[in-house]
């Protein structure tokens, strides 16, 4: 039973690289659009929150352009820190969360 949504997994393999000019992620070995994999309306967290990873933020996906190209809505939710061969991992949480500070960072490393 999925947590938060529908689902808080999907598939996710690969890298990827966030121009913040454009809202483009480029992915390297992922498979965006794809039948269980990113979708718009999903979210996409960059980095690993906890365990020592370097966590970069969370955003909306608004659309998909290839099984390697999407575009994010805003990066309001993310740190402004570069991008770049980032793990990510993509879930269908509610998009209320991702401004929502009892969901960031913070509250994780202080538990």
């Amino acid at each position: 039973m999925a947590l938060w949504g529908n689902n808080d997994a999907v598939g996710s393999g690969g890298t990827v690289s966030l121009n913040y000019s454009t809202l483009v992620v480029t992915g390297t070995g992922t498979t965006f659009g794809q039948t269980g994999a990113a979708q718009e309306g999903d979210v996409i967290r960059f980095g690993i929150r906890g365990g020592g990873g370097t966590y970069f933020g969370d955003a909306v996906i608004v659309g998909i352009a290839s099984t390697t190209q999407l575009t994010i809505g805003s990066t309001a939710g993310l740190s402004g820190a570069a991008i770049n061969a980032a793990e990510f991992k993509v879930s269908q949480l509610p998009k209320y969360t991702v401004l929502d500070s009892h969901y960031t960072e913070a509250i994780v490393t202080g538990k």
